[in-house]
């Protein structure tokens, strides 16, 4: 397993990645969509995603919020397919939510 060793006030720290490349795959996903969460509600209400859902909203207004979410819910399939094509935990914790 991979280890990095760093100085912290003045002493040796020495830290081992014991994750298995599923584990780091599953752990790196929660923070995705934890992003993708963040990243539509900068733009789409709770209220609003609800309302459209229930047929509320139409038109315009519907098209605007299901193609953000559509959006951001493709960067968060990206970093999976691209995860799932990782053979270290290092490659994995390199993908950036973008």
């Amino acid at each position: 397993m991979p280890r990095q060793e760093y100085y912290q006030n003045g002493q040796l720290v020495k830290v081992e990645d014991t994750r298995t490349l599923s584990e780091a795959i599953e752990e790196r996903k929660l923070v995705w969509a934890d992003e993708t969460t963040k990243l539509i509600r900068t733009k789409v209400t709770e209220t609003d995603e609800r309302n459209c859902a229930n047929g509320i909203y139409d038109g315009d207004k519907k098209a605007q919020i299901l193609g953000w979410i559509t959006d951001c819910r493709n960067k968060y399939l990206s970093c999976k397919a691209t995860a799932s094509a990782c053979t270290t935990n290092e490659q994995v914790d390199a993908i950036r939510y973008e």
